[in-house]
């Protein structure tokens, strides 16, 4: 049971193991496009493996964001150069549908650069779309690598924060959770097969 979930956990500390910091680098870049999972777990394990004082806890933070910054910028000038046509063909291979994209479209043409700035703090929302859009629209490069930057550090060290602390507790916590373990594990499970079911159903719909 929950072997899926574990493999894909076991991959990430495995990876964190053996290529110890440049891991959480490698794993922002290629997250929103070929992970298939939210960074927020790369990041969370991230603190909890590879922090052990503040210094580092700056520096993994600062790894993780230019991470997130190159991999946005990757999926900004995609987007830039073929346009919508291509995000729309290949959307649903990283589970992103036509009306996603058409919501996040309204949402920048009336928010632009804040809209940027306060989608990088959402958990869980897909920032590929951020990046996509913005790409579509020709948003200046500079402007958009900036506060991707700026957006990014404070989210990602939160992250990286919350999973250290955890590590450090986990002894403590575990007394306090492990009578509940099961069914967090089930409800958790529950919530990541429904999202992905209701991803897949609204792409079958759209095509």
């Amino acid at each position: 049971m929950f072997s899926i979930e574990n493999t894909i956990i076991d991959w990430v500390i495995n990876s964190y193991n053996t290529l110890g910091y440049p891991g959480i680098f490698i794993f922002m870049v290629i997250e929103p496009t070929v992970l298939p999972f939210p960074g927020e777990i790369i990041l969370t394990l991230a603190g909890w493996l590879l922090v052990n004082n503040y210094f580092e806890l700056f520096y993994v933070s600062l790894l993780a964001t230019f991470g997130t910054l190159i991999g946005c910028i990757i999926e900004y000038y995609i987007a830039r150069i073929f346009g919508l046509k291509l995000i729309n063909r290949f959307g649903k291979y990283i589970l992103i549908t036509e009306k996603d994209i058409q919501k996040t479209e309204s949402y920048f043409l009336k928010y632009g650069y804040y809209f940027v700035f306060i989608t990088r703090f959402i958990p869980l929302f897909p920032k590929s779309l951020t990046s996509i859009i913005a790409g579509v629209y020709k948003m200046n490069i500079y402007k958009f690598s900036l506060i991707t930057f700026l957006a990014s550090f404070p989210a990602n060290y939160l992250y990286i924060y919350v999973g250290n602390r955890l590590g450090k507790n986990y002894s403590d916590i575990e007394k306090y959770i492990d009578p509940f373990k099961l069914p967090i594990l089930i409800i958790g499970c529950s919530l990541v097969l429904f999202y992905f079911v209701l991803k897949f159903y609204k792409i079958k719909r759209s095509i």
